[in-house]
């Protein structure tokens, strides 16, 4: 279990209790797959539209580039766990998002975000990985995936075809952050916000089959039925503010506040119109009342977050 956070000494200050900082399946990427869907004045990609229910657009690759600053922090600056040769051959980063820490992978995604400029041993592919893959059996020396909690609908497909497609003594690794928001000390109000944005997100998920939040232990059961072996669990926590003692804490709290301040919006508004039946308005007022919880420095919040990663079958 994850240690808990100690909170900054003015943290909970009452007269300062906000922040100042704020195959047949794949497809290139081509004309027919840029044309995108705009909605509430956000961009939504087209390939397998409606799959995916979050906005593509520059501010929720910003969005999730902090996101991705949080979790290495987070990890001690490690992009992964795995314990991968540097001469490794082949590489899948399974919904690469904006590639920002790509280095001798192909990269996969829904979204054609990534840079039109790479290094030659990197290779970007738009494809569904819920379909069968058409990577060849026994192909990848390390496959990594990241928050892809709200994105897959049938996990035990991905670790299968995972299994599959790696070949003897490879790797593969899944970085989580279940939408479960908490707090160590219960400071969390009794009629939170933040909890029942967590608990709208995931109803609205649901609409479309997906669930957002998944222990790190239902994550290695689903890889051991798929047949890999020693499945390790690591457990974190990313604070949501600067409230943590620790400055290095804290710095990783500075990322996630703003990434949720800037990017809530983005990750809120298409799946309660769509599936809860919310108002634009409506929305905007409930996530007024979410980051003012957010910034508040009485509340403790964090994310838990975990990894799960394992070694594939020797025999």
């Amino acid at each position: 279990m994850a240690e808990s956070i100690a909170a900054h000494s003015d943290a909970s200050n009452e007269n300062d209790d906000s922040y100042d900082d704020a195959g047949s399946y794949t497809t290139s990427i081509a004309s027919s797959i840029t044309e995108y869907k705009y909605e509430h004045g956000r961009r939504y990609h087209a390939y397998q539209e409606g799959r995916y229910a979050l906005p593509n657009d520059e501010e929720e690759q910003h969005r999730m580039d902090l996101q991705y600053h949080a979790m290495r922090l987070t990890y001690g600056d490690k992009p992964f766990f795995a314990p991968v040769e540097k001469d490794m051959k082949r590489v899948l980063d399974v919904g690469t998002g904006t590639g920002i820490w790509v280095e001798d992978i192909y990269g996969i995604d829904l979204s054609p975000i990534q840079p039109r400029w790479s290094t030659p041993n990197v290779k970007y592919q738009v494809d569904d990985i819920e379909q069968p893959w058409t990577f060849p059996t026994d192909h990848f020396d390390f496959i990594h995936s990241r928050i892809m909690l709200g994105s897959l609908r049938d996990w035990p497909f991905f670790f299968t075809q995972s299994f599959k497609h790696l070949r003897p003594g490879g790797y593969i690794e899944c970085q989580e952050i279940p939408v479960d928001a908490r707090t160590d000390d219960n400071s969390l109000p009794e009629n939170s916000a933040l909890t029942a944005w967590c608990k709208l997100q995931g109803d609205a998920m649901r609409k479309i089959g997906m669930e957002l939040v998944v222990t790190g232990d239902e994550i290695k059961n689903q890889m051991l039925e798929a047949g890999f072996v020693d499945v390790e669990v690591k457990e974190f926590k990313i604070p949501i503010g600067q409230w943590p003692k620790d400055p290095k804490v804290r710095e990783i709290g500075a990322f996630q506040l703003v990434a949720m301040l800037e990017g809530i919006g983005g990750l809120t508004m298409a799946l309660w119109t769509r599936f809860l039946g919310w108002k634009r308005e409506d929305v905007e007022d409930e996530l007024v009342k979410v980051r003012k919880e957010m910034q508040s420095k009485s509340v403790h919040s964090y994310w838990p977050t975990y990894v799960s990663l394992t070694l594939f079958s020797l025999m």
